[in-house]
């Protein structure tokens, strides 16, 4: 994407988000939206008109989420960005130091880290996976790292004991992006449980979609103190005699009940609606196995995927056509959303950046940073050709057996029109 410095002069576009992004192919096969809302979405928002704004919603959906879990604390936040803003003000890190990050990500995961003045580092992920491992992020630690922020990413967790033991052995913060992969296992574990603490997304067209939403879980007491105070308290203390005193610049990052009821809800249902993605997506890979140059995603034994997307890679070898003409070709031919990501390589996708690194601006400079990070595609290779070669499109519970042929026949036609 060009800048006007680079001779553009037009505004470019907004990007769009939700079900503004997928209106153009509500006509083609089921689309994520209209959303199924839980049988209790009704009754639980009615609560809350009902109470004249005095339900114990939010509390009630918190308590569902830990509990799901086996946590003891959750805290919830108008959206994903704000649950994982929020991790980052409960962090008591200073300005200039590291967090060491996967490079696949959406700006959400980064900017929090940005507002409170922590340098991201982007660590590269194995081949072939868009995932981060302990091996590929060990060689970025340094004095300066306080944490690693893991990204399960579309739906399947990382190789975690490893990152485990890794974070224990440096004495640094874990942090899971669960964002993409709610209800996701790894040895029988849900992903977000093996972190310090885990944020998890309900925005609309998440796997657990309300109408927007997020939280964040922990099982530490202390960490859970400060994500409710430095959020929805907004950094401050009653003092007797005054009221309210700020002792820590926080800010508001309350979920609403409303929404809160629609989590509630939806969640409740969730299980049911893993399990059909599950069922699809795995009928859909046996399909695409058999179809050469085409290379379905390996699900280790050990882990679940839940298939907030579906994807696969192709191997451009084999066709005649670029993989943008190759998802091109899909979406033209009855699969909605076919493309490739680029635009999640956060090293590449956030260009401010590299412009805050060349100025100089606080705090990527030294002091306080320790060392300039470089932010281009050029140091996560791995995660570059992943997103290169990766088509990927939103995956729906809606989908039924004639449907998932339906996409294997669509897949199939386009390989074979453009083998070489």
């Amino acid at each position: 994407m060009r800048s006007p410095r680079d001779g553009v002069n037009a505004p470019l576009p907004d990007a769009v988000f939700g079900a503004t992004a997928m209106s153009e192919h509500a006509h083609q096969l089921p689309s994520v939206f209209p959303r199924e809302m839980g049988p209790n979405a009704m009754k639980y928002l009615k609560e809350v008109v009902d109470s004249g704004l005095a339900s114990d919603m939010v509390s009630r959906m918190e308590r569902a989420i830990a509990g799901a879990h086996g946590v003891r604390f959750c805290v919830g936040a108008p959206g994903c960005t704000q649950a994982l803003f929020n991790a980052m003000m409960a962090m008591d890190f200073e300005q200039g130091d590291e967090i060491i990050m996967s490079p696949i990500a959406d700006y959400g995961t980064v900017v929090g880290a940005l507002i409170e003045g922590y340098i991201p580092i982007f660590a590269d992920t194995e081949p072939g996976t868009g995932l981060v491992s302990a091996a590929t992020i060990e060689p970025h630690i340094t004095k300066r790292t306080r944490a690693i922020l893991v990204v399960h990413l579309l739906g399947l967790p990382c190789d975690m004991d490893p990152i485990v033991a890794l974070a224990r052995k440096h004495d640094l913060v874990l942090i899971e992006d669960v964002c993409q992969a709610i209800l996701a296992t790894y040895k029988g574990r849900l992903a977000g449980t093996f972190g310090d603490l885990a944020c998890f997304s309900f925005d609309s067209e998440k796997t657990c979609g309300a109408d927007m939403g997020g939280a964040t879980i922990t099982d530490n007491e202390e960490i859970y103190q400060r994500l409710k105070n430095r959020g929805p308290a907004r950094g401050a203390r009653e003092v007797p005699g005054f009221g309210r005193v700020h002792m820590y610049r926080g800010f508001p990052t309350r979920m609403p009940q409303c929404t809160a009821a629609t989590v509630l809800a939806n969640f409740e249902i969730l299980p049911r609606q893993v399990a059909q993605r599950q069922r699809t997506a795995a009928l859909l890979d046996s399909m695409l196995d058999t179809v050469p140059g085409i290379a379905t995603y390996r699900v280790p034994p050990e882990r679940s995927h839940t298939y907030w997307m579906y994807g696969f890679s192709i191997q451009p070898e084999r066709f005649r056509c670029t993989p943008d003409e190759f998802a091109r070709q899909l979406r033209q031919s009855g699969i909605p959303q076919a493309g490739l990501a680029r635009y999640y390589l956060m090293p590449e996708g956030i260009r401010f950046l590299r412009e805050w690194v060349e100025q100089g601006r606080y705090p990527f400079c030294i002091p306080p940073a320790s060392r300039l990070p470089r932010y281009s595609a050029d140091v996560v290779p791995n995660a570059r050709q992943f997103l290169e070669t990766w088509i990927r499109w939103f995956w729906t519970e809606k989908y039924t057996d004639e449907h998932v042929q339906r996409m294997a026949d669509i897949v199939r036609e386009v390989a074979m029109k453009n083998r070489r």
